[in-house]
């Protein structure tokens, strides 16, 4: 896709005849910044989108198995599509065949019609055509204007700060894409949240081109299949919170960029500070966050119910079993088997699921939203609260933190709230959030497998304080089962 500063538009060419294909490949060349890729089978093409990103196919649906083939079929071509749709759903197709047949547009547009902005510009088009070989230069013209609407998309600039994860040239596509929509000639990007490689969590600033603000948004980038999920627990769970708890869902970008895509949710103002800005702010308020955000989860808990589950079941809410035998290695002798067989009330209702403090943000207003929704869902009452409250402690944003809290033995205190909140800058945050989960919990035991799942999953990741994630692991065992701390 297109590279920041080098800005090419890439085609993939499926034909197998070479001399035609060769005069395919001459006009191409001709459209300024406009790479061809050839494959001249199936297996060839099939490759080819393995390798890299296409924004459009040119495809011969008539094409041979493998390059040195002659047993060419419908099949093949047609296999090749159905590949671009799963794994490139924002990829455009245009069918370039030598067979006539009346009843295949009709057969396209019947089974697969997408009619999409898919530059945003505004104007729709199908994303998947049928020209004839016989009338090249129609198929020739509508590649020109395609390439056309997709360098102006180039001539949007996005910029970020000095010292901030660069972004990759499909991420910064979906975003010149929103920005186009918006008639903006500029965005400005911030991230908020790392998260996933395949995800970025970002505030966007769309200005004109003379600097005059038109919008902003706090945008999820990511692979298409996690954006269409996201938006999916958006409409089913997230639009069941207290109004104003967060932001609405002004733009979805899902076609224009190949296999990325984005949701952008609205805004007020050109001012996006995560709680983590506030806390490293020392501003006093961020002790009345936890209750405020409590009260936007006020309908999830409202269908709250109580039942005894093994703490193994709370476990794998947060760490799935296939991860246990990466983590045993971690666990420095931890005995964890009586614990995960231990029978406690827990309270189930629908969560956020990665309530961390880069995932609460306040736009101009100040007002506190939840962001970033692909763990939302069916969980246990507590795990917000506890995950807003270790973030500060495990989150890489808690590198910001003022230093000296907490330490190896005061973990080894977590229960024991006044001796853990000794030499803590925001005591009352973690006292709040404290609260909060022992209020909505089926049992104080919750809170403690909720707090050992979290600790448990830091043994996952190479950059996490292992030795905090072992000391609060052994005090959460021995706070569940009602023994000494677990050797």
């Amino acid at each position: 896709m297109a590279k920041e500063g080098g800005l090419t538009m890439r085609v993939l060419l499926v034909e197998d005849n070479i001399t035609f294909s060769k005069d395919i490949v001459r006009e191409l060349t001709k459209i300024a910044d406009c790479e061809t890729v050839w494959a001249r089978s199936r297996d060839a093409a099939l490759a080819r989108l393995e390798d890299g990103l296409f924004d459009l196919v040119i495809l011969d649906r008539r094409i041979p198995p493998t390059d040195d083939g002659l047993d060419d079929a419908q099949e093949h071509g047609w296999t090749v599509f159905q590949e671009v749709r799963s794994r490139m759903p924002g990829t455009s197709v245009f069918f370039l065949t030598g067979t006539v047949d009346p009843d295949f547009p009709a057969q396209v547009l019947n089974e697969f019609s997408r009619v999409e902005d898919v530059h945003g510009t505004g104007a729709t088009e199908q994303m998947y055509q049928v020209f004839w070989k016989k009338r090249l230069p129609d198929c020739l013209a509508r590649v020109r204007a395609f390439a056309a609407a997709r360098a102006e998309l180039d001539r949007i600039a996005v910029q970020q700060d000095a010292g901030e994860r660069a972004l990759q040239a499909i991420e910064a596509q979906v975003l010149r894409i929103f920005s186009r929509r918006n008639n903006g000639a500029t965005a400005r990007i911030k991230e908020l949240s790392g998260g996933l490689s395949d995800s970025r969590v970002l505030k966007v600033v769309v200005s004109r081109a003379d600097g005059l603000f038109v919008t902003s948004a706090v945008a999820k980038v990511s692979i298409l299949a996690m954006i269409d999920d996201e938006g999916h627990r958006y409409r089913t769970d997230i639009t069941r919170l207290t109004a104003g708890g967060y932001p609405t869902l002004a733009t979805t970008v899902n076609v224009g960029a190949a296999n990325r895509g984005g949701l952008f949710f609205a805004m007020v103002g050109d001012t996006v500070e995560s709680l983590f800005d506030r806390i490293v702010a020392d501003r006093a308020d961020v002790r009345d966050i936890p209750a405020a955000v409590r009260a936007i989860e006020r309908p999830w808990y409202q269908g709250s119910n109580v039942a005894n589950v093994p703490v193994s079941r709370i476990r794998r809410q947060i760490v799935a079993d296939t991860d246990l035998p990466g983590i045993q290695t971690e666990l420095g002798g931890i005995d964890i088997h009586a614990v995960e067989a231990t029978q406690i009330p827990a309270a189930r209702c629908c969560q956020h699921g990665d309530l961390h403090c880069a995932n609460i943000v306040f736009d101009q207003r100040g007002v506190a939203m939840l962001i970033d929704f692909g763990d939302a869902g069916h969980s246990f009452a507590s795990v917000d609260p506890v995950t807003l409250e270790l973030s500060t402690i495990f989150h890489l944003q808690a590198a910001r933190l003022p230093l000296g809290w907490p330490s190896e033995a005061l973990l080894g205190q977590w229960g024991t709230l006044d001796a853990y909140v000794a030499g803590c800058a925001f005591p009352d945050f973690i006292r709040a959030c404290r609260q909060w989960a022992l209020a909505v919990a089926g049992s104080p035991q919750e809170v403690s497998a909720v707090a050992y799942a979290y600790a448990l999953r830091q043994l996952k990741y190479g950059d996490t304080n292992k030795v905090f994630a072992r000391a609060l692991i052994r005090h959460c065992i021995a706070q569940i089962t009602g023994g000494a701390a677990a050797a």
